[in-house]
């Protein structure tokens, strides 16, 4: 006779979905429910809901009487020590049913376990990314709703929003985490078997909904209005959202309202590799293999790969293997891995230009006329003034890009400075030339010189 509304499904389900309103007689609304906890709920929890919704239903005051057709065991109630309480009883059934959807779509939806913030390499490449999954980690469903990271393909995406899913459910948060891949095909195997509305129910009833890759959903315009339906209602109760996105494709693709829902939360890109990334991952990843690898060899794997995380990590793998097949020999000392075997490993797999394009005393040549200082004064060992400084940190800079040597190989160069005063040196630059144009007009004018 009357249908009233829950948003909780979970609430719905345990509760209300066998009650049914049985007579509306002199104002007065009866609905008869399974039994007492039940009712009990109802009367604390929704019973002004009801009763609002009956009056403009009928245009009248109404007034609302529960029946119940059953009655829970006291013996039962003892058994859960909370006899005499049904409202406590109903709400440990609640707190228990939501457990138990929150355990189904953990093993329904598994995150990759081994995707954690732990083990996420910050940098300033990803900073902001790692920085506002943290946040939804803290407050779902508040600042950021939704978010959505994107980037080339291997730069990270997967690893947050699984780190994301596991971290909400250490925090015993009811988490769907799935790929656009699996989104896309459960909505067509749902439509297939008359299932549509039991599988947005289950997408909607969660804490979170995290989702990798929308990017499938591109093109697929009834996927998409199912997806919109699910969106909307999330947000409305706020329940986080969060989607990684392949920056390769046009985002507005996904049609207007999808992107207008976006739009409204937080979009953030995870940038490229810089070499400090590479080699910190790379470092990380043969330590965990157990490989030794000399500085000569992680600058080279560092600055070899130019773009993609995800290559940069499968490099080890096949230094690993190389080494372990036919480079045994070629150790420059027990356990060590020369840089023979490095080259060897991952040859066919180089994208970025070989070394030594310019020679390396060119480079600082150029570098010593455009400072004004003697080439003595660039690469003598010992501390200069801050003149000299800047000079020598342009000097590093360019023989890497210029020269193609490794950190070793520069440190050498510039009076044996030890490597890790050349990454220090690396680092700093970097950062300083994002903002200071007269570097830049340096690099200009010794680039020049070197045509």
């Amino acid at each position: 006779m009357v249908e009233v509304q829950i948003d909780n499904q979970a609430d719905f389900s345990a509760y209300l979905a066998d009650s049914k309103a049985t007579s509306f007689t002199d104002g007065v609304l009866r609905i008869t429910v399974k039994n007492g906890f039940v009712a009990a709920w109802i009367r604390q929890r929704v019973m002004r809901s009801i009763r609002r919704f009956a009056s403009e239903v009928f245009d009248q005051d109404v007034k609302v009487e529960l029946d119940t057709i059953a009655y829970t065991s006291s013996d039962m109630l003892v058994r859960e020590g909370l006899a005499g309480d049904y409202t406590q009883w109903a709400d440990v059934r609640l707190s228990r049913h939501r457990a138990t959807v929150a355990r189904e779509n953990a093993r329904y939806f598994p995150a990759i376990p081994n995707c954690t913030f732990k083990r996420f390499e910050r940098s300033a490449s990803n900073a902001h990314a790692l920085n506002a999954a943290r946040s939804v980690v803290d407050e779902p469903g508040e600042e950021f709703n939704p978010l959505t990271i994107a980037s080339e393909t291997g730069q990270g995406k997967t690893h947050l929003i699984n780190a994301i899913a596991n971290e909400m459910r250490q925090a015993k948060m009811n988490v769907i985490c799935l790929t656009g891949e699996e989104f896309v095909d459960s909505f067509v195997k749902s439509s297939q078997t008359g299932k549509v509305a039991a599988v947005r129910d289950r997408y909607r009833d969660v804490d979170a909904l995290l989702v990798d890759g929308i990017e499938k959903l591109i093109g697929k315009s009834k996927t998409l209005s199912f997806l919109l339906s699910i969106l909307e209602h999330l947000l409305a109760n706020r329940k986080q959202v969060v989607f990684t996105f392949n920056s390769a494709y046009p985002i507005n693709e996904l049609g207007d309202e999808i992107v207008s829902r976006l739009s409204g939360g937080l979009e953030i890109s995870i940038a490229r590799p810089d070499f400090e990334l590479k080699r910190s991952l790379l470092g990380r990843y043969a330590s965990e293999r157990k490989l030794h690898l000399k500085n000569e060899v992680l600058d080279f794997l560092s600055e070899r790969f130019a773009n993609n995380v995800r290559d940069v990590i499968g490099a080890i793998a096949r230094v690993d293997a190389h080494h372990q097949l036919e480079g045994r020999a070629q150790a420059s000392e027990a356990g060590t891995i020369s840089l023979a075997v490095a080259v060897e490993a991952v040859k066919d797999r180089i994208t970025a230009p070989a070394p030594t394009l310019v020679p390396p005393n060119d480079v600082v040549n150029a570098v010593a006329s455009v400072f004004s200082i003697s080439n003595d004064q660039l690469c003598r060992s010992g501390r200069g003034n801050r003149s000299v400084t800047s000079a020598r940190d342009v000097a590093i800079y360019m023989l890497r890009e210029k020269s193609g040597l490794t950190s070793s190989e520069t440190g050498t160069l510039m009076g044996g400075r030890p490597h890790s005063t050349i990454l220090a040196s690396l680092s700093r630059y970097s950062e300083r030339r994002k903002s200071d144009p007269q570097l830049i007009e340096a690099e200009r004018r010794i680039s020049n010189l070197l045509r």
